[in-house]
This record gives C-alpha cells, sequence and structure tokens, in this order.
C-alpha cells in the first residue's frame, strides 16, 4: 500500500485510498503500536474518557487495558493532582485550545505505588474520524531521578548524623536517613537500630523509626505529601517529642534483645561476616530464626553491621514491609554506604560523651576539692582565730593581772601616798603596754594607706641608719650603709618604709647579743627592679621557724608579741612589693625587699587616682 502524499502525519497514517477497510487496518496498527510501547500512553476524548491505553499505564497499577476504556481519566488519577497543578484542567485546556503542556518531575503518590515522579506531556491529536483528542504520556522517571538525588541525599544525611554529638538525636537521623521518603532519604518503611550491650553480652534495640501498619504509614505519607520537610524539620520534630513518646515500630521491637553467641543467625552473623545481609526469604533462610522472622513479619530485608576500626558496634535494620516494594542493589549499595558512615558518627558521638562524662567527673572532683579546701581555710581560720584569740589572752592576762594587784594595795595603803604613786605609776606602765598591744593588732588588722610620694629610697635608709646609731647603747655593734649611687626615686610613704627597715634593724640587733655587724644595701637588679637588703651577722633562725617568722604573734623574744615583722610584711604588700628572708643558723639572716621594674610608673598610676579621690572628696566636703 503506498500513499501519494508520504508526510502524512495524524494517526490515520494509512488511510491514503479513505476506503473504511483501510481505516480500520491503520486503527488497529496504531493501537497496536501504543498499546506496546513501554511509555504509559492514554489517549482521552473531549469528555475526558479513555479511550486508549497501553499495557505500560496498565500493569504497575493491576489493571487491564479493556476495564479503563470509557473510564473518565480524573478517575483514574484522582490523586494526580498534587501541588504542581490540576491534570484534568490541563487536559481540557489542551482540548479547547490545542497548546501542548509538558510537565516535568510532577510528583504525585498512587496509593499502591508509594510517591512517584512523572514527566507528563499532554498534546492534541486527531481521532478516526477527526475528533479532537488528547495524547497524555506519562514517563516515570523516579528512578532515574532517585540516581541523580542519591548522592546528594547520602551527603546530607552524613553532614547532618556527623555533626551531631548527642547519642539519641545522632540515632534519630540515621534513622530518618534510612526511612525518609522521596527525595530525603534512602525511602524504607521501616528500620531499628541495635546496639551492643557489653554488660550483658547482647544486641539490644536502641530506636527505631517507621510505621508500624499500613493505615499508620499511608498517614505519614500523605501528611509529608502536603508538608515537604526537610532532615532539619524532621529532627525537630524529634527534638519536640516528649520523653515517653515512641513510634508504634519501636513497640514492636524495643523489647528485642538478641544473645551474641548467636553468631550464625541473624542478625548477630553479620558482625563476625562484616558485611550487608539481602535477605530476600526470610522463610526459607536457615540464617533468620523464626521468631525475629514473626516479629517484623518481613520476607524481605536488610542487616548492616556498624563497625569502626574493627571495632563492633551493632546492628542496623531496614525493610519495605508496607508496601513490599522490592530492594533493589541501589537500594543495598546505598544502606550499606550510610550504615558506614553511622558507625563512624556512632563511635565519634560515644567518644565525645565519654569526655563529657570524664569531665563531668573530673568537674564535680573539683568541687569537691573546693568544697574541701574551702572547709580546710575555714578551719585554718578558726585556727588562727583561736590562736590569736589565745596570744592576745595570755598578753593582755598578765598586765591586767598587774593592774589588779596593784589597785588592791592601793586601796590597802591608800593612806602611804608614796606607794599609792608607786603603785599608780605601776598601774599607767601596764595600761600603756596594753595600748602598745591594741595599737599593733589594729595597725596589723587595718594598716593606714600608703601615701605615696616621689623619694630617694637610699635617703630612708641613711635615716634609719642615724637614728639607729644615736639611739644605740651598745659599742660591739656596727651598722654598715652601701648602695649604688643611680638608683631611681620610688614612690613610696617614706615613713612605712621606715618603720619596716626600723623593725627589721632592730630584730638584726636582737639577733646579736654578744655583738655583730648590721649591712643595709640598695642595687638595682638585672631586671631594672630595685633591691634592698638588711644582713646581720648574729645567731641567724632555726628552719623549723623560718617559715613562721611573719606569722602574727609568732617570735622568740621572751618579751616580744610577734607583730613587727608581721606588720613590715603587711606593708611591703601593700607598696606592690615583696619582702623574703635567708637565714644560716650560726652565720646570720638577710630580709630583702624588691620594688619590682615598673614600679615608679605604677606607683604614679596609683598615687594620681589618690589625688583624684581626694580632690573629689576635698569638692564634696
Amino acid at each position: 500500500m503506498t500513499c501519494p502524499d508520504d508526510n502524512a502525519e495524524d494517526i490515520r497514517g494509512f488511510d491514503c485510498d479513505g476506503s473504511p477497510q483501510a481505516r480500520r487496518s491503520a486503527t488497529a496498527f496504531a493501537e497496536e503500536v501504543i498499546v506496546t510501547l513501554p511509555t504509559s500512553l492514554l489517549v482521552v476524548d473531549e469528555d475526558l474518557n479513555i479511550v486508549l491505553v497501553n499495557s505500560a499505564f496498565c500493569r504497575p497499577r493491576g489493571l487491564s487495558v479493556e476495564s479503563l476504556r470509557g473510564t473518565n481519566i480524573c478517575d483514574v488519577l484522582p490523586s494526580a493532582t498534587a501541588d504542581n497543578g490540576d491534570l484534568c484542567a490541563a487536559v481540557t485546556s489542551t482540548l479547547q485550545t490545542g497548546e501542548r503542556v509538558h510537565w516535568f518531575g510532577y510528583r504525585y503518590r498512587a496509593a499502591d505505588q508509594g510517591s512517584r515522579m512523572m514527566n507528563i506531556h499532554i498534546a492534541p491529536v486527531s481521532g478516526p474520524g477527526g475528533e479532537r483528542h488528547v495524547l497524555l504520556t506519562l514517563e516515570d522517571v523516579s528512578e532515574e531521578r532517585r540516581q541523580l538525588y542519591e548522592l546528594s541525599v547520602l551527603q546530607q544525611v552524613a553532614q547532618a548524623m556527623l555533626g551531631m554529638l548527642e547519642l539519641p538525636r545522632l540515632l534519630h537521623a540515621i534513622l530518618t536517613g534510612m526511612t525518609a521518603g522521596g527525595m530525603l532519604g534512602l525511602g524504607f518503611n521501616r528500620a531499628f537500630l541495635m546496639l551492643i550491650d557489653g554488660e550483658n553480652n547482647t544486641l539490644k534495640a536502641e530506636m527505631a523509626v517507621g510505621p508500624a501498619e499500613a493505615e499508620e504509614a499511608a498517614r505519614i505519607w500523605a501528611d509529608l505529601d502536603v508538608h515537604q520537610k526537610t532532615m532539619d524539620d524532621l529532627l525537630d520534630g524529634y527534638d519536640a517529642q516528649s520523653a515517653t513518646e515512641k513510634s508504634q515500630f519501636f513497640g514492636i521491637v524495643g523489647d528485642l534483645r538478641i544473645p551474641l553467641q548467636d553468631s550464625d543467625m541473624l542478625p548477630v552473623s553479620v558482625l563476625d561476616e562484616r558485611t550487608t545481609a539481602h535477605v530476600t526469604d526470610a522463610a526459607g533462610d536457615p540464617r533468620v530464626r523464626e521468631d525475629f522472622r514473626r516479629l517484623l513479619g518481613a520476607n524481605e530485608f536488610l542487616v548492616a553491621p556498624l563497625l569502626a576500626d574493627h571495632r563492633r558496634i551493632g546492628v542496623i535494620y531496614a525493610d519495605n514491609f508496607i508496601t513490599g516494594r522490592p530492594i533493589s542493589r541501589s537500594d543495598v549499595q546505598l544502606f550499606t554506604s550510610l550504615a558506614n558512615l553511622a558507625a563512624l558518627a556512632i563511635d565519634r558521638a560515644a567518644a565525645y560523651e565519654e569526655v563529657q562524662q570524664r569531665a563531668d567527673e573530673v568537674e564535680q572532683a573539683y568541687e569537691q576539692l573546693q568544697a574541701a579546701q574551702d572547709r580546710s581555710l575555714r578551719a585554718e581560720r578558726l585556727a588562727g582565730i583561736g590562736e590569736m584569740t589565745a596570744v592576745v589572752a595570755h598578753e593582755i592576762r598578765n598586765p591586767l593581772s598587774t593592774i589588779g594587784g596593784f589597785v588592791n594595795l592601793m586601796l590597802r595603803q591608800a593612806d602611804d601616798p608614796q606607794k599609792v604613786q608607786r603603785n599608780a605609776s605601776i598601774i599607767r606602765d601596764e595600761v600603756l603596754r596594753l595600748e602598745k598591744i591594741l595599737d599593733g593588732l589594729l595597725t596589723l588588722s587595718r594598716p593606714a594607706r600608703p601615701r605615696l610620694q616621689r623619694y630617694d629610697i637610699r635617703q630612708i635608709m641613711h635615716d634609719c641608719v642615724q637614728s639607729t646609731e644615736q639611739a644605740l647603747d651598745a659599742t660591739d655593734i656596727e651598722i654598715n650603709f652601701e648602695s649604688q649611687p643611680d638608683l631611681p626615686d620610688l614612690h613610696v610613704d617614706p615613713d612605712q618604709v621606715r618603720q619596716v627597715l626600723d623593725n627589721i634593724i632592730h630584730n638584726a640587733i636582737d639577733a646579736m647579743p654578744e655583738g655583730g655587724t648590721v649591712t643595709l644595701s640598695a642595687n638595682l637588679g638585672e631586671d631594672e627592679e630595685v633591691i634592698v637588703r638588711v644582713s646581720d651577722t648574729g645567731s641567724g633562725i632555726a628552719p623549723s621557724h623560718l617559715q613562721r617568722v611573719f606569722d602574727t604573734f609568732f617570735t622568740t623574744k621572751p618579751s616580744g608579741m610577734g607583730l613587727g615583722l608581721a606588720l613590715s610584711r603587711k606593708i611591703v604588700h601593700e607598696h606592690g612589693a615583696e619582702v623574703y628572708v635567708d637565714s644560716e643558723q650560726g652565720q646570720g639572716t638577710t630580709f630583702t625587699i624588691v620594688f619590682p621594674p615598673g614600679y615608679e610608673k605604677l606607683q604614679e598610676t596609683e598615687a594620681a587616682s589618690d589625688n583624684n579621690d581626694d580632690n573629689a572628696t576635698t569638692k564634696g566636703e
């Protein structure tokens, strides 16, 4: 059969001679071509009724070509009106305008197929009698799209997992990555994770995600269709759950405990084999225990080991129990890859958890130590107060006893003026002694703030030497003064520094009852610090006493109160300096006062601050 017009393009194709037989032959041939094409095709008339459909459309839906003829397309694809638009309205528009419509990435969910991704083409065609018809081409690109997105999905899930350090949230992220549908996760219906319980030598179910039955699955998937959720959305939903909220699937597997001794049976066997197990016939697989199969109810599933640096962590399980969708080789590869990443993330989170636990233990131990130190410090303070109270009581008791005794004598000898005068003189001396003790204690507890001024430290030392020599009765004590000539002036309180030097010098003289030499020196140190030393050739200080010489009320003198050196150290510290003592019994003792480098500038700043405070006070007055 030949045609004069080789460019005929309509569906009648072969009706060149216009005969009914030729038209019927051409129509039958066109129908056969359409029916056998691998791409889903439908032809609808002006009433949107299907006049032609092929097996590529019917077979996945469990329908026959005959059953669909004459059926309205809106009844056949009722769920194909998702976010992208109304399919029936688009077909009607093409019938009216003759314009072609192309939809790419059209997403819809068929009740028996789950979420699908389609490319849909709508084009006008002429029927056998020239009627207006529409040809729909439905190309299922779910698998192609899935392959394009798989690496992206794996990367997103891996990024979410590796960025988490909280173990419960991490486990939920792993299982979400296994079960989230479409383009968000691997799309398994259910998944659960078991970790090794070292104490009981078992695999223990830790978390599960997924519906327990088809009704729950339909509700969850419908929600996902309406609300396109990201991984962050799903994890935020987990964060918002109460502690008692669990997936219904966890209610099935939550009590699952499997001894690690069952190394020949799944799921334990994958830990030794170190590879993913793909079970396609659980009922006939000798590795699947009957109770395990009955509990889960799935005939096909995957189990992968969770391993990190050859250490066994646990296993992860996934299946398509609800939809029954076969698990492909690509599914197995992605599942294995995600399981490997999950193992690393779990190991990292567990290590972090252990570090946190140790840090908490260290912090707790530190708090306990701090509390013990505080108790010890309080005890030391109380002991110090007790010791001070005892010393003060002892120092005051003697004068008070003396005063009391002579008061009684004065009462009994009131008619003897000489004795009264003598007793009154003794009482006066004891009162002065009491005042001296109290003045020393008050000065030690509340020393006067230094009144700083620029002063030559050598002049202070020279004045101390002169006043000591004038008051010195003994002729067997020699006092020397040595000084570097170019010492800088310091901002000091000269009276307070002189008091410190006088205390140290008099202690040195007291340490040389048989005579000796006291040497004062002032020099500039290697680091520009000003160093003042007072040395003697006396008896020295016993090693057991050396660490206590600055303690309040510590003294080895029969008539001493132990306040001089304690007060001296207080004054030195008020000046921002330090005082040290070095002694060797039988050789002598050296006291060293060090004014640190930059001391002058520091004191100038403090002096300026003091002046400002004084000025403010004056203005206020």
